[in-house]
């Protein structure tokens, strides 16, 4: 075990850890070790786990670095009036499959790098695709921006549902770094002092939306645009390799992800297809699917029960080509 352990350790660049700290994390990996290997071994199972750059974790660490949702009291009176009974839903016509991704409204897999701000993830992403839909440009925002300025979470976990209805509405997010020395910094996976994008261009949303606590609210939800939700992430969710994610979880949440779209297998598996912030070394280039229309109103791990998407009807006067030339003194706010 030793040696497979030193083999994974130089597949995911940690040889320069010092022989302490290596015995102290190989406890972990071989108890995620075994689990990995007798879960594949099971039939019938829908997914698969993997020894992936986590795997040297137990998952009381792996939460407080790679998670951090938070439920506020405001989001869950919201979900409890939201909660209908699926016959009561009024729902338009949808399609069966729906990816966002293949109508340029995702930007591409970030890592939140062991600090607790998927919450900053989760709802910049839903920022960054209603502004795609709303005005055809798709761009970059910046968690880093949300991490230090919202004042609505840090790298021990906080609210998305607070970014979506208060800061990205009132102030903004700034584009991610594009070059600018004088614009907001990169993300660097802590918090940092706030600065200034007073004069810069920001992208603004109008307003949210809370999803009713349903799987059927929530696919009609995410045929309009990707939505931010919340989950359970536990110790398979941590290990997840391929496929269709079926649980076990429950209903504790803990982490903040964006769901992009729907879809259902050959074999007629309903799925979410959900984009993570742990990099595209995680799951299926950074994104799993989660097992959908489970029964009740909850959803698999609480995925339908805290769902929320910005609103916006502004269109842009910033061009993708006046991006890409990184000519933004004059630019308009979003």
């Amino acid at each position: 075990m030793w040696s497979l352990y030193q083999r994974w350790s130089r597949v995911h660049g940690l040889t320069s850890r010092d022989l302490a700290e290596k015995q102290g994390r190989f406890e972990a990996f071989k108890a995620n070790a075994r689990h990995v290997n007798e879960f594949n071994k099971k039939e019938g199972m829908t997914y698969k786990l993997a020894l992936n750059r986590f795997a040297d974790m137990t998952l009381q660490e792996f939460v407080a670095k790679y998670a951090g949702a938070k439920v506020d009291a405001a989001a869950a009176a919201l979900a409890s009036v939201a909660e209908v009974e699926e016959e009561e839903l009024v729902v338009g016509d949808v399609p069966a499959s729906w990816d966002w991704r293949e109508h340029g409204a995702v930007t591409a897999v970030k890592d939140q790098d062991g600090c607790g701000s998927c919450w900053a993830f989760s709802a910049v992403g839903a920022v960054e695709s209603i502004n795609a839909i709303a005005t055809g440009n798709l761009l970059t925002l910046s968690e880093q921006q949300v991490l230090d300025c919202s004042g609505d979470g840090d790298c021990n976990g906080g609210w998305p549902n607070l970014v979506l209805s208060g800061y990205a509405v009132e102030q903004g997010i700034a584009l991610d770094n594009i070059g600018d020395p004088a614009y907001y910094p990169p993300y660097v996976a802590k918090k940092m002092a706030c600065r200034t994008v007073a004069g810069k261009p920001v992208v603004k949303t109008d307003g949210t939306l809370q999803v009713a606590s349903s799987e059927t609210a929530l696919k009609q939800s995410v045929y309009g645009q990707p939505v931010s939700v919340l989950i359970e992430a536990d110790t398979n969710f941590q290990l997840y390799k391929s496929g269709v994610y079926s649980g076990p979880c429950g209903t504790r949440i803990n982490h903040a992800v964006l769901a992009v779209g729907y879809g259902v297998t050959l074999n007629n598996t309903k799925y979410w297809i959900v984009k993570n912030s742990w990099n595209t070394t995680w799951g299926e280039s950074g994104y799993i699917r989660m097992k959908r229309d489970v029964g009740g109103n909850k959803g698999l791990c609480g995925i339908a029960m805290y769902g929320i998407y910005p609103t916006k009807t502004k269109t842009s006067t910033f061009s993708a080509a006046a991006r890409a030339a990184s000519v933004i003194a004059d630019a308009a706010l979003y």
